[in-house]
């Protein structure tokens, strides 16, 4: 019912090119990993982590999660963590964009999950807290998207996701949702940070028949603020898809496609002074052989 393992790795990456210069990190890593598995109700996870680099400091690392199945319908779940992130190379060195100047993020993580299941629906609540230091982060400046460093973000919300699924006959159905209410802040101001929606809400429907197929997807996107001191923001928008495919294959290898993406012809944009196309369609064909 215990699983100890301890890894030791060690990864040596070199980046060559014109657009990130020629650079070497070496990274190596002990970890300790146990799993207990109490009963059948419940298990839980321990973790450590400690990496060393020729080029930061890393941390004593560590996380925890458990499952506690309460019945065949409810679970629990719990994860704690404390998590470290170098900068990639394309953060650092990617060239006209790149910020070399960049600190490692580090982060305390945690979240309580509740998953729910009957018969055919399935339903995942997932409430969450972390405190970020050095938030790595790439913002539009300009006409360039560049990254650099936020000193401390607090960020905590919820999540919803709900599944449906449904056969009669040769007919299924399946519908599912998703609600995210997000709070980012940097702690300095208490001010949400840029391109991160207060509200994000999400659907789809398929049904399937046979070989035909037909699919429509559904995205609400609350506004968003695109400077930090909040002076100019991106109005909330709807957008939706819809489409079609038919399968001319006995296996799924021949399918024909057509979709109408932006249905209602919303004007929006997800990036300021950046609007994305109106009402278009795409039509794709798919072969596998």
């Amino acid at each position: 019912k215990i699983k100890l393992n301890g890894i030791v790795d060690y990864s040596s990456t070199k980046g060559i090119g014109k657009n990130i210069g020629n650079n070497v990190r070496d990274v190596g890593a002990i970890s300790l990993l146990l799993n207990h598995k109490v009963s059948h109700y419940f298990q839980y996870d321990l973790s450590f982590r400690k990496e060393a680099t020729n080029t930061y400091e890393s941390p004593l690392l560590m996380a925890f999660g458990s499952n506690f199945n309460v019945n065949s319908n409810y679970k629990i779940k719990l994860n704690l963590s404390k998590n470290f992130r170098i900068p990639t190379f394309n953060d650092l060195y990617w060239v006209g964009s790149g910020n070399s100047n960049l600190k490692p993020e580090s982060a305390i993580q945690s979240e309580i999950g509740h998953e729910l299941t009957f018969k055919n629906i399935e339903i995942k609540i997932t409430s969450y807290y972390n405190s970020i230091s050095n938030l790595i982060r790439w913002i539009p400046k300009n006409s360039v998207w560049k990254p650099e460093n936020v000193d401390n973000v607090t960020s905590y919300g919820n999540e919803i996701l709900a599944n449906y699924k449904m056969q009669i006959s040769k007919h299924s159905f399946q519908v599912n949702s998703s609600y995210a209410y997000t709070i980012s802040e940097n702690e300095k101001t208490s001010k949400q940070l840029t391109y991160v929606p207060f509200h994000k809400f999400t659907a789809g429907f398929a049904y399937n028949f046979k070989k035909l197929s037909f699919n429509y997807q559904y995205l609400f996107n609350g506004f968003v603020y695109t400077q930090s001191d909040h002076e100019a923001f991106i109005k909330s928008y709807n957008v939706s898809n819809v489409g079609l495919v038919y399968d001319f294959g006995k296996e799924n290898k021949y399918k024909l496609g057509f979709q109408t993406q932006n249905l209602f012809n919303e004007n929006y944009q997800s990036v300021g002074y950046r609007p994305l196309p109106g009402r278009n369609y795409l039509v794709n064909l798919t072969l596998n052989l």
